[in-house]
């Protein structure tokens, strides 16, 4: 009999201290959050996987998670 393992929860995976991956259930990886600091204080910029062009664009940045 073989078991296997739930699928990952879809959520943030830390990838270093201020870059969190984002994936689906899947485990594919949909985006990127990345922290930056500002002189208003620290600001977040979620940055969404394009496959087609292999790269990460700009969604938006917010100060809240």
């Amino acid at each position: 009999m073989i078991t296997l393992a739930p699928p990952p929860a879809p959520g943030l995976i830390a990838v270093g201290a201020d870059r969190w991956r984002v994936v689906d259930r899947d485990g594919v990886v949909r985006g990127l959050i990345a922290t930056t600091v500002t002189p208003s204080g620290l600001r977040f910029r979620a940055l969404r996987f394009h496959v087609a062009s292999r790269a990460f664009h700009p969604v938006g940045d917010f100060w809240s998670a």
